[in-house]
């Protein structure tokens, strides 16, 4: 969004914490905010009563959040939910919420994993990596002999390895990456295995691209050079360039 919004409501004297997120919403723009920017990560957890006394209590929506009781008891979808609030806060434009609300809905058609594995993105994404690790793995351990699509686990181990990639932790996260590879066979997973054993070991591997090949001789040179930051520089270049072209492939 480009528009910058002044909370000219209430401010809550108590916040609504986000447990998940370690986050605290101060005011009801501050909730339609994070509503809107989240919608393909939430849960219908999320609209439970504590959010009614928070909306009823704390920001004066009183109205809205009996609204949303009695559709939480009817077992109204956390897409309708997400509705009646943005509705209420009218932050938002006709074709804004169009988007966001078909967001929602596709997002409930998904697999409780496959919405788990959002979640665990979304910390990668924001450099939360050891977070995003204990979301993963926790994943898979909830999919441990279930009938889940062996797509989504191995794109769960791959998103895994390159969160330790991404802090150095090259002997995990080769483990994470053939993990991936032994599962979807995607040549991706392969790529960043050999990657990551070759930043591992400092040496070169057979097998790869030819392009893979010369990135690891680089990242080589790099790495026996004084020149650590440039070395680090290029090896996140590197990592962010695969990461990009798996996320193509999904």
């Amino acid at each position: 969004m480009s528009r910058v919004w002044i909370c000219e409501e209430v401010t809550a004297e108590h916040p609504l914490f986000l447990e998940e997120e370690r986050l605290n919403l101060y005011s009801f723009e501050e909730l339609c905010y994070y509503l809107y920017q989240n919608t393909g990560v939430l849960e219908e957890s999320f609209f439970h009563e504590k959010l009614c006394l928070w909306l009823e209590q704390e920001v004066g929506r009183k109205e809205l959040s009996e609204r949303l009781r009695q559709g939480i008891g009817q077992e109204r979808s956390g897409c309708w939910c997400m509705e009646q609030i943005l509705k209420d806060g009218g932050f938002y434009s006709s074709e804004e919420l169009k988007q966001v609300l078909n967001t929602a809905k596709n997002m409930e058609q998904k697999s409780p994993i496959e919405r788990a594995k959002l979640r665990g993105d979304r910390l990668l994404k924001s450099e939360k990596y050891r977070d995003a690790i204990s979301e993963y793995r926790k994943i898979i351990a909830r999919a441990a002999g279930k009938n889940e699509d062996d797509q989504v686990i191995c794109r769960l181990w791959h998103n895994m390895g390159t969160a330790y990639a991404r802090q150095m932790l090259f002997e995990q996260a080769a483990k994470c990456y053939d993990k991936a590879y032994e599962i979807g066979q995607k040549p991706e997973s392969r790529e960043a295995y050999l990657l990551a054993l070759s930043c591992r070991d400092g040496q070169d591997l057979p097998g790869g691209t030819d392009s893979t090949a010369k990135l690891r001789r680089e990242l080589k040179e790099k790495r026996n050079s004084p020149d650590r930051a440039g070395y680090e520089k290029q090896l996140d270049d590197v990592l962010q360039n695969l990461r990009t072209e798996y996320r193509k492939s999904e």
